[in-house]
């Protein structure tokens, strides 16, 4: 069961790029609840949807229309969308109204939900998976829009469940070409704005009839239109998978020239620069002209094609190597919304340390377990980091030794050396000095300079298996070689420490 709540929103009608047929199935489940029972009425939810409805139902789409609907209500207008769409082309899913927690795991919640328990979320809601699940059928596109990020009226149903839950919740993970869009990002809620509709609403409903607007665009543009229209309160953010297909409201003939020199010769450019990032302040020399370089070439491959995710990634890598934080965080943020995994754990990394952003190890932790749910390992290093450490979450070593264990799974040599540390120390694993060993020794093996340390630690002073001194020596100087400080450190206080 998911576990963590986020108010999700999708109600874009979109047809497919140039080629598509006018004959192309679209269908919509659009539901707008402002009526509760058990909690404060809402004002615009019942408006938004009836304004979606129609504006899907102008472009093609055969549109279910359900006005505060109950939890059998729901359930029933699930199980025909889910039906729907697996023989449509475009499915696309838009609530309004309640819904409860802070994370890609969010239910929705029906008129008559009392939640008076926490074990009753269950049993009255209706889980984000479900919902995600039943339009990835579709065979191009799924859509779920989700205006419901507002303060949530059960308190018996807090907004902060355990979010490392989520990362193995059944539906969780993103399903290719479903895209999920929120009002607003983690740890904010959406305005319900003054007039008919509210903010988020308003911007769909602005650019949703517009031709020649590729459907990344038209979230970027609603995006816009709502930091603006709530003085950058609330900021609109993009979750799932896209293929490289280009994607429209509106059937338009576009002509692109391949010219894929350009994209390569940004690919290349990025590959020649050194990883600054985990130096970003150390004061490391750096090659800025390359650095100068790789920016000026993946721009213009972004310019060109502004709907490829990796091309903003390495925009995002390049300006990070020139300490341009800012424009780094800003690629990555595009490259995220494009579906770019890597980007999301980036973007992870730049808010647990600071850089063009205020720490925040909240936001750090959101854009790790989106980038572990699509199985980026080092995402799942940091968020065993992170709940080994106790930061944004209570420390549990068991836990963070399951997150290093898939991590270890997927071939990262950072892991299996913290699986080793937790073993030798006896935290969240029973302690066994000679499994410890053993992992080191694996992850020496792939190249992990942290495991090579620790395994030359482990032959001088026995840990594990037999005492080899000279073994130690050798590991040591084939981190230091491979650019370990701490390796470097200590053989040059094994050299101090020699008699003179």
């Amino acid at each position: 069961m998911i576990v963590r709540w986020l108010a999700l929103f999708i109600a874009i009608g979109l047809l497919f790029d140039a080629e598509a047929e006018a004959s192309n199935r679209r269908v919509a489940l659009v539901i707008g609840n402002a009526s509760y029972a058990n909690a404060p009425p809402l004002g615009s939810p019942v408006n938004d949807a009836e304004d979606i409805a129609a504006g899907l139902a102008g472009l093609g789409f055969d549109v279910d229309l359900r006005k505060n609907t109950t939890l059998d209500d729901l359930r029933v207008g699930l199980v025909a969308f889910t039906e729907k769409s697996a023989a449509a082309d475009i499915a696309v899913f838009y609530f309004a109204g309640y819904s409860a927690a802070a994370g890609v795991g969010s239910y929705l919640i029906p008129v008559d939900a009392r939640l008076a328990t926490p074990q009753s979320a269950s049993a009255e809601t209706v889980p984000l998976g479900a919902v995600t699940a039943a339009a990835g059928r579709a065979r191009r596109l799924g859509l779920v829009i989700l205006d419901a990020m507002r303060e949530n009226p059960f308190p018996a149903i807090p907004n902060g469940r355990s979010s490392s839950s989520s990362l193995t919740s059944a539906g969780s993970a993103p399903i290719r070409n479903t895209l999920v869009f929120f009002p607003a990002e983690p740890g904010r809620t959406a305005e319900e704005g003054e007039g008919r509709n509210s903010p988020f609403a308003a911007a769909l409903l602005k650019y949703l009839p517009q031709a020649d607007l590729e459907i990344n665009f038209v979230f970027r543009n609603v995006r816009d239109e709502v930091r603006q229209a709530t003085h950058r309160k609330q900021t609109p953010y993009m979750y799932g998978q896209l293929s490289k297909d280009k994607i429209y409201l509106h059937p338009v003939k576009q002509v692109v020239q391949d010219d894929t020199a350009v994209m390569q010769h940004c690919d290349n450019a990025v590959a020649g620069l050194a990883d600054l990032r985990g130096h970003a302040d150390q004061g490391e020399t750096r090659d800025d002209t390359k650095a100068a370089g790789a920016v000026a070439a993946c721009a213009e491959a972004v310019k060109r094609w502004p709907g490829v995710d990796r091309l903003h990634y390495q925009l995002g890598r390049s300006l990070f190597a020139m300490r341009e934080y800012g424009g780094a965080v800003a690629s990555y943020k595009a490259a995220s919304e494009l579906g770019n995994a890597r980007a999301l754990y980036e973007l992870g990394l730049m808010y647990e340390n600071g850089n063009g952003v205020e720490k925040d190890p909240a936001r750090s932790r959101f854009y790790y377990e989106m980038a572990a749910e699509k199985k980026i390992a080092p995402a799942l290093v940091s968020l065993g980091l992170q709940q080994e450490r106790g930061i944004g979450a209570t420390s549990d070593p068991a836990k963070a030794y399951a997150l290093y264990q898939r991590a270890a799974e997927l071939g990262d040599a950072t892991a299996i050396n913290r699986m080793g540390e937790l073993a030798e120390k006896g935290l969240g694993a029973r302690r066994d000095l000679k499994l410890a060993r053993a992992l080191y020794q694996r992850g020496a093996a792939m190249g992990g300079l942290e495991a090579l340390v620790n395994l030359a630690r482990c032959n001088a002073n026995g840990i594990g298996g037999r005492r080899d001194l000279a073994e130690a020596r050798r590991l040591l100087a084939k981190a230091a070689q491979a650019g370990s400080t701490d390796a470097r450190r200590i053989l040059a206080h094994i050299e101090e420490s020699k008699p003179k």
